[in-house]
């Protein structure tokens, strides 16, 4: 295996090679030397061949970026263009060689194409081979078609970065600007369709800024600051307006006109960039200082004279920024290489590591779990119920299994467990089966106890809600209800069974009595049966069944007694309102109420609880004394009365020295029980204040007070009077209400 993985490993370095190779030709038309390849995308007049020279020379004392020229082709073109920029010469008249001035101009239009090769160092300790590609702007006109087209396009696709120039003077043209950038456009396209993410470092180069209001140097030249790179995420509309409202743009409002104007003209290409690459950086340059001198015109151009100092702006940033970004792609895509490369390593050595596995996972094992899986479907999953044949199938099986050489060699941690099997299958005793049903009996006992994990009923189906206890414990005991109908695993566990069917019956009929009794003579007849021989945590069993369906049928009747009760409690709220008898109210009614107050149920009727005790503290009052108001309402030939209120069996003391007359009213004070004394007097009879009365009435009993409401009788006259109570005393009965 390890020999495999090496192989492994040599080949997919191979392959990294081969595609290393291959990215420095992406078409295959054209061969192009080694090296960093960056694409410099311009039209015509967009300042290409004077930047490259004007950095050439720049770059001889910088730190942070120095170029030297590995080529003698391009050392001739730089050098050349560079007399004729700074305006040099050299003479020999006098026989040493010196320079002299002559006249400066800008290079003639590029006419042919041509390679510039030279090294770039980064920060003085990163060395890296540049290939770039300077040709006529004709080139890559979106109009028209040129022989160098194709190899400028074959040049750009293969590009480890792109500068696209774009020259700020032809903004007054729409048609030259849009011009520009669909070219701009149609190049990026064809590096990235479809919208997908840009794979190379993008800088848009804004040359001649030396011409646009509000430039005033090297500040300037960086457009979107380090803070602001987020800003490439969003969308175009979105991205321009947080970037002029940014502290590098918005700080000169002259400066900030001008970027929007050049950002505007540019926004085709600038849609089809932001969004898809952070690897974007604006930048505006000028590669004289100063805006050169026109001094006459030729056929589609201009022609100008470099102003007399030159001093270039921002002509090395574009080139750092871009080489740095190529550097850190190329650390990214080594990284992810390596990655890939370990990733398929990690898969074959996966691969390569499963076959054992597989091997014993999904055919050696199983083949020999599927004997014994067989056999115990043939007996209904019950071991107990096996023969002496089928059991040593099963240890003949584990056997082979455990002696081959493949499990010895590669598993042998999975040979003890086959042992195990292997020894039950050999060793196999029925009793160990009698005392796990009698562990599942006493889980049956410790269930039944607590009431609380007994299966719940689902009302709307009418079906029991079993908890996992419960559903595992019967089917634990329906495992060994099974095979031969005499041994005692069969006999005992069809006898729990029973118990569970008929205490499952009785909690489906919800707690019906007659079930519980039913279930309470099948434990008392297994019990007296001598040929059930009942273990211990059978008995056990029993004993609880007994017991709690005792106490369930107990809470049964409570509940009928107090749902009868409260039908009758609902049927008494009429009867006892609707009776004005002071003796029904106050004594039977109190008597029928307290009776039902002990036989509702609080969790259930509440309400009706609450009612009655409102009216027996209602009732109560009348246990003590209160103010009653009388009125005499008739009294027969303008006789007079003496009303007083004593306890039980005594005298009226007669000491209110009053006469009522019809019409008055008084107030007494009564309570249940008390005796109420009226003495009648007749006319112009001297009553002695009702100590020597013409006749008088005792009404007495531990209602009396209800008697001297209406009419009040006195026989030795024959006459009769009537007094009323405001209220009257049945309103102030109390009343059943809920």
């Amino acid at each position: 295996m390890i020999k495999l993985l090496k192989k492994a490993g040599k080949l997919f370095q191979k392959g990294a090679k081969a595609a290393a190779k291959g990215k420095d030709k992406p078409g295959g038309a054209f061969d192009w030397p080694p090296g960093i390849r960056v694409g410099v995308y311009g039209s015509r007049n967009s300042g290409k061949t004077v930047y490259f020279t004007v950095l050439n020379e720049e770059c001889k004392i910088a730190r942070d970026l120095q170029i030297s020229v590995t080529d003698n082709a391009t050392s001739t073109e730089f050098l050349a263009n560079r007399r004729a920029i700074w305006g040099l010469g050299t003479t020999a008249d006098s026989g040493t060689i010196v320079d002299t001035r002559g006249e400066q101009r800008f290079p003639d239009p590029t006419e042919r194409d041509r390679l510039l090769l030279f090294n770039a160092i980064l920060d003085s300790d990163k060395k890296v081979s540049v290939v770039t590609y300077d040709y006529p702007g004709k080139a890559v006109a979106i109009t028209g078609a040129t022989e160098l087209k194709d190899k400028v396009l074959d040049f750009m696709s293969g590009c480890d970065g792109l500068i696209f120039f774009y020259d700020p003077k032809i903004m007054g043209s729409e048609l030259e600007s849009q011009a520009h950038v669909s070219s701009f456009v149609s190049m990026l396209e064809k590096l990235a369709p479809h919208h997908r993410p840009l794979p190379v470092p993008v800088a848009l180069v804004v040359t001649k800024a030396d011409v646009l209001p509000g430039f005033t140097g090297e500040s300037q030249t960086v457009l979107i600051s380090p803070d602001d790179e987020h800003l490439l995420s969003e969308d175009f509309d979105l991205f321009l307006n947080k970037l002029l409202v940014s502290d590098r743009v918005s700080a000169d409002p002259t400066w900030t006109g001008t970027v929007r104007q050049v950002l505007l003209r540019l926004s085709d290409f600038l849609k089809v960039v932001v969004g898809r690459t952070l690897n974007l950086q604006i930048f505006f340059v000028s590669n004289t200082g100063a805006e050169p001198e026109k001094i006459g015109s030729d056929v589609g151009r201009s022609i100008y004279k470099p102003p007399p100092k030159i001093h270039p702006v921002g002509i090395k940033e574009p080139f750092y920024w871009l080489l740095n970004g190529i550097v850190r792609n190329r650390k990214i895509a080594r990284i992810k290489s390596l990655a890939k490369t370990v990733g398929y390593v990690c898969l074959i050595w996966a691969v390569l590591y499963s076959i054992p596995f597989l091997y014993h996972f999904k055919y050696l094992l199983p083949r020999t779990q599927q004997v014994e899986t067989e056999i115990l479907k043939a007996n209904a999953g019950n071991v107990f119920t096996t023969s002496n044949e089928e059991r040593r199938q099963v240890q003949t099986a584990y056997s082979r299994y455990e002696n081959s050489r493949w499990i010895r060699n590669l598993f042998p941690s999975f040979q003890a467990p086959s042992r195990k099997i292997r020894q039950f299958y050999r060793d196999f005793d029925i009793s160990e089966a009698v005392k796990k049903l009698d562990l599942l009996i006493g889980r049956f006992d410790g269930l039944l106890s607590d009431s609380s994990l007994w299966p719940k009923l689902n009302p709307s189906t009418d079906s029991l809600q079993l908890s996992p206890e419960w559903e595992k414990l019967v089917a634990e005991l329906q495992d060994y209800h099974s095979g031969d109908e005499t041994t005692i695993l069969y006999s005992r566990s069809d006898r729990i069974l029973s118990y569970w069917e008929l205490f499952s019956s009785f909690i489906a009929a919800r707690f019906d009595t007659s079930l519980a009794a039913r279930l309470v003579e099948q434990v008392a007849f297994n019990q007296k049966t001598p040929a059930s021989e009942l273990s211990a945590p059978e008995e056990k069993l029993a004993e609880t069944f007994i017991e709690k369906m005792k106490v369930q049928a107990a809470a049964v009747e409570k509940k009928e007694i107090a749902q009868k009760a409260s039908i009758e409690l609902d049927d008494l709220i009429a009867e006892i309102n609707g009776n004005s008898d002071g003796e029904y109210r106050l004594g039977r009614a109190v008597e029928r109420l307290r009776r039902l107050r002990g036989e509702l149920n609080p969790q259930t009727d509440a309400e009706g609880i609450n009612a009655i005790e409102r009216y027996l503290r209602e009732a109560r009052r009348w246990e003590e004394a209160q103010s009653f108001i009388y009125r005499i309402e008739a009294v027969p030939e303008n006789g007079h009365l003496h009303i007083e209120i004593t306890r039980r069996g005594q005298d009226p003391a007669w000491t209110d020295q009053n006469q009522i007359f019809e019409g008055d009213e008084y107030t007494v004070q009564w309570k249940l029980g008390d005796d109420v004394h009226i003495a009648f007097d007749e006319l112009k009879h001297a009553c002695n204040w009702g100590k020597n009365p013409s006749d008088k009435k005792v009404l007495t009993g531990r209602y009396s007070l209800f008697e001297m409401e209406g009419e009040v009788k006195f026989e030795n006259l024959g006459k009769q009077v009537t007094i009323s109570f405001k209220p009257s005393l049945a309103e102030r009965l109390p009343r059943l209400e809920k």
